[in-house]
This record gives structure tokens, sequence and C-alpha cells, in this order.
């Protein structure tokens, strides 16, 4: 392969986590219906946030969260600034929690991800509370939560294969 090529192909792999997010967020924006709208639509760029920082977090840098999340601000609709926070609160817990995660049986490190996401689902339920001064209904971000959970272990087997084959294996 030429130079050329191969340094392609390296900007490719570094830039995949971050494209992966951004995808995650037009999915989540578009007009989906999963299951004719019986089901939630998951938070596909929760997962990628927390499975990248968790096992590749040099692949998916601080500012490439924060892009992901304003794009989702933008998108969304919401106040700009409140998913970049988010996004990064999991990175730097999911960081944190890095050599307790590695090596771990997928369910525990789904645990750990439902943890995750129920706190987050917890802070963005409190600011928006806060923010329109009375208490939100939860039953809409609790199904969203759950959803997104549930998929989970599928992103990761998803994202753990293409994490070998594409981004370690040269």
């Amino acid at each position: 392969m030429s130079s050329r090529a191969e340094n392609l192909a390296r900007i490719a792999r570094l830039a995949a986590p971050t494209l992966l997010g951004f995808f995650g967020v037009l999915l989540l924006a578009s007009p989906l219906r999963l299951f004719e709208g019986q089901v939630a639509t998951p938070i596909i760029p929760l997962v990628v946030v927390y499975f990248w920082s968790l096992y590749s977090p040099g692949h998916l840098p601080a500012a490439s969260i924060f892009a992901i999340g304003l794009l989702q601000d933008l998108l969304s609709g919401g106040p700009l600034g409140l998913w970049p926070a988010v996004y990064l609160a999991v990175q730097y817990v999911a960081i944190s929690q890095q050599a307790y995660f590695l090596g771990r049986e997928v369910h525990v490190v789904w645990m750990g991800f439902a943890v995750a996401a129920i706190s987050v689902s917890i802070m963005l339920w409190l600011f928006m509370s806060l923010m329109s001064a009375t208490l939100l209904p939860l039953g809409g971000l609790a199904m969203q939560m759950l959803t997104t959970i549930a998929v989970y272990p599928l992103f990761a087997i998803a994202f753990g294969d293409f994490h070998r084959r594409v981004i370690i294996e040269v």
C-alpha cells in the first residue's frame, strides 16, 4: 500500500469512533420509529462515548465528545452545552473506572453502563425540571434509558469486533 493510502487508512481509523458518535446523533435525531413507536429510540451516542472512552480513549478525545454533544443539542433543540457536559462526565467516569472494567466479563461492563445511563437520566431530568420550574414526568426518559441499556451489549459486541479488526490490527 502506498504511503498516501496508509495515511488515509490511519486517519480513518483515528476518526472512526467520532464518526460513529456523529452517526448515532443523526440516528437519534431522525424520525426513526422502532416497532411503530412502541420502543423508545436508544441514545446511541451515549453508548459510543462510554464504550470508546473505556476501551480506547485515545481514539475519542474530549474535543470530539464535545462536538458530538453539541451536534445533539443543536439537532434536538435542547439547551446548548447540556449533552456535551453529560457526555464529558460519562467519559470522565469511564476513564476513571477503566482499570476496574478492562478484562471483566461483558455483563459486568454492561452493569457499569447501566449505572452510567441511569445517572445520566437523573442528571437530565433534574436539569430539565429546574429549567422548566416543574417536576417533569419520568416515563419517556426512563423508557429511553431502559432501551439504551438493553441495546448496549449489541453495540458493545459490534464495536468490540470493529475495535479488534480495524482499530488495533493494522
